[in-house]
Parts: structure tokens; sequence; C-alpha cells
């Protein structure tokens, strides 16, 4: 069997459809339909937004196994250099955060959070005027790190 291509005019209808999916906490179906979308636009921004952060709310879910090279590459595909940068630190923050439920991963999540501010730092250069996400997320980051005690982590040699 062959997949059915979506109309072009659907596009709209069709991406609300994968971010409402996205808000019940569904990304397979979110990302299928982006899919959908790249197979009759394949360099469609919008859609491309909603398949990175469908891709990333699978951190979230225990047992998936997320596709880092995917993000990585969809996030390249992105037009604007101010996007790249904010993905870039959602991507790194979202991955931060899942291992923060593990004890033993507390120092990865550390340089996970402080790789992320270093993204949304460059991000907030470049952010059209009055956008204060890239803000919002470096402030989220931080107070995480303060309010776990974060510390990166130490090599052996430092050690000694």
């Amino acid at each position: 069997m062959d997949y059915h291509l979506i109309h072009q005019d659907s596009i709209g209808i069709v991406l609300d459809k994968a971010r409402q999916y996205r808000s019940l906490r569904e990304p397979d179906l979110a990302i299928s339909i982006c899919i959908d979308v790249f197979a009759v636009d394949s360099d469609n921004q919008d859609a491309l937004v909603v398949y990175i952060l469908a891709l990333t709310d699978q951190y979230s879910h225990g047992g998936i196994k997320v596709k880092d090279k995917k993000i990585i590459q969809a996030i390249a595909k992105l037009d604007s250099e101010f996007y790249r940068h904010y993905y870039t630190g959602i991507f790194l923050e979202r991955k931060a955060r899942a291992w923060l439920k593990n004890p033993m991963s507390q120092s990865f999540a550390c340089e996970g959070l402080i790789e992320a501010i270093g993204q949304y730092k460059m991000a907030e250069k470049m952010a059209p005027s009055h956008c204060s996400d890239p803000i919002l997320r470096y402030n989220s980051c931080l107070r995480t790190i303060k309010k776990e005690h974060l510390q990166p982590r130490v090599e052996f040699d430092e050690l000694y």
C-alpha cells in the first residue's frame, strides 16, 4: 500500500491538527502529519517547527528512543539563523531535562542546560523586537540549574 498525499491547500489546517496532537501529548501523530506535509512541501518552515517540537516532546515520554540526528537535520533546514539557535536551545534543554530524571545523569543535565543557555544567548541577540522567548528559556534553564544545584561533570584527571 502507498501513502496518500494531502492537498497543498490543506497544509494550514493539517498543521493545526499536528499542534493539537502535540498538546494532547501525542507527538507520534504530530510527527506523522509533518511527514505528510513534507511530502508535498519539503521545506515548509511551519511544519519544520512543529516537527522539531514533536520530536523533542518525546524526551518527556519515558522509554521512547529519540533520534537526535533527525532533530539536528530538521533544525539545519530552518531558514532563519535566529530559529536555528532558538530551536537548538529547545532541543538541548529538553534533552537535559530528560537527564534530570536520572540521578546518575545530573552532570549531563547541567552541561546540556549550559549549552542551551549559550544557544538562547545567541538567539536573543538576533531576536525580532519584542520577542522575549529566548530570554524566558534562558532564565528557566538558569533557574533549573540553581534549584537542582547542578554542577558540571568533573573529569577524572581533575580529581588529582
